[in-house]
């Protein structure tokens, strides 16, 4: 039997409750999805919200978790499904929208063919679809693996499939995070135009500007327990002040890289000083995480050189997809030791960058999309580098840890003299944060004041 009886409501939910091994414990008493409308589920970085999104569709294929409670979709109680049938709902009524853009794609297949076997479109229509998202480059983007592409450029593939499906229903886990402004206006004009058509969004995010934008029904997750209170946007640390002598930390000169035919980095000259915050600013795809990862030493540019502290951990770089720099089968704590930092206190490292002392004994897969980039964020800090690059530090992160996580940094900056390269898609964090905001665009840097960052 289809999935598409008519009824009032899309989505029922009664005392849904989730336990995981990790102490979690979730109660959903209600919720109800109506068509047409947006329902956001807001909270801190690792209350559960990811989870509960994966366990309301049967998706939670983690060993030790336990899930209960009833959950009807389009009149249908998905428990009573056959496995043809759930299928059949995920693949045409559904589209889930995880956070980790990368993680869903097969590294060993091209986008576009991905695209095309997730939703049985032609390339042409695919190709118009990310058009819409605001790639510029679409028909290449298909061409290419899913390494060789940015993050934002990764999430704009999911959101592709998912629009092109047309589903009754987009489940979205942190949709707007790595998006460019551009990227952002096109999300939105796509949502609206699915709820015009009747369907209903189910988000989780941290983005006050996505809930306010979509006017959003938002229910507040907190401590395994939900509530209707309005989430709070605290601001953003302000930028320390200079000393206008600090010596150079890092330096590029006359670097060129390219992938293929397509030119990412043309001549740039790039100098971070002690005690500096520079944001890379830019459209996805515009070469920011190219330049920090050719400043961190782990790639090669065509031409050019770059100077950087003898010390062979002086310069860390923590990656936007904080899921590959874990190593899967060691807990946090193992790792930080392997660090060989004698001095480092792990436990009070923990609680610096408003991590729970006990994921220190997890592995990557106990941890949430927000908990892992923190954890990556202390492995980096354990070496006490002279230079942290970020590749979107604050992204997936709620905005009161996130502004906890960029204290600390200020406070080694103080300290310790330490440089920052932040990549940001945040117009407000670069605004707030920078002493320099480099625009990343046609190949060139662009150096901007602060009062002039290009909107998100």
């Amino acid at each position: 039997m289809p999935c598409d009886a008519p009824v009032a409501a899309l989505l029922e939910v009664d005392n849904l409750r989730l336990r995981g091994p990790n102490g979690l414990d979730v109660l959903l008493p209600r919720l109800e999805l109506e068509r047409g409308r947006v329902t956001a589920i807001y909270g801190p970085s690792g209350c559960g919200k990811s989870s509960l999104l994966a366990a309301l569709f049967g998706l939670l294929q983690r060993p030790g978790w336990t899930v209960g409670g009833r959950v009807r979709f389009q009149g249908r109680e998905l428990a009573a499904m056959t496995p043809a049938e759930h299928e059949h709902c995920l693949r045409h009524d559904l589209a889930f929208l995880q956070q980790d853009a990368h993680a869903a794609l097969d590294p060993l297949l091209p986008v576009g063919k991905q695209i095309e076997q997730a939703t049985f479109k032609v390339e042409g229509e695919v190709a118009a679809m990310l058009g819409r998202l605001g790639v510029d480059d679409g028909a290449r983007l298909l061409q290419r693996l899913p390494h060789a592409i940015s993050g934002g450029q990764a999430q704009r593939v999911l959101l592709a499939i998912a629009f092109l499906r047309q589903p009754a229903l987009v489940v979205a886990d942190e949709p707007s995070a790595s998006l460019d402004g551009g990227s952002y206006a096109e999300l939105l004009a796509r949502l609206r135009e699915l709820i015009a058509g009747g369907a209903a969004v189910l988000l989780a995010t941290h983005d006050h500007r996505l809930l306010r934008d979509l006017d959003a029904d938002v229910h507040v997750l907190q401590d395994g327990a939900f509530t209707r209170a309005a989430p709070k946007e605290p601001p953003w640390p302000q930028r320390p002040v200079l000393d206008a002598g600090s010596l150079p930390l890092l330096a590029a000169r006359s670097v060129r890289v390219a992938f293929g035919d397509r030119v990412v980095l043309d001549d740039v000259d790039f100098e971070l000083r002690r005690g500096e915050v520079v944001c890379l600013v830019g459209e996805s795809g515009a070469g920011k995480t190219t330049l920090v990862r050719v400043l961190a030493g782990h790639l090669r540019p065509d031409r050019g050189e770059v100077q950087r502290p003898q010390r062979r951990t002086a310069v860390q770089l923590v990656c936007q997809d904080a899921f590959g720099s874990l190593t899967p089968r060691r807990v946090l704590r193992r790792l930080l030791a392997e660090a060989k930092a004698p001095f480092f206190d792990a436990d009070a490292g923990a609680g610096a960058v408003r991590l729970p002392a006990a994921l220190l004994d997890r592995t990557r897969e106990g941890m949430s999309g927000g908990e892992r980039k923190r954890a990556a964020l202390l492995r980096a800090l354990a070496v006490q580098p002279d230079v942290l690059l970020l590749d979107e530090p604050t992204a997936s992160l709620d905005r009161a840890t996130a502004t906890a996580v960029v204290e600390t940094l200020l406070v080694m900056q103080r300290s310790r003299g330490l440089g920052l390269v932040v990549v940001t898609h945040d117009a407000t964090l670069a605004a707030a944060l920078g002493h320099r905001v480099i625009e990343v665009k046609d190949g060139k840097l662009w150096t901007q004041g602060v009062d002039s960052v290009p909107s998100r």
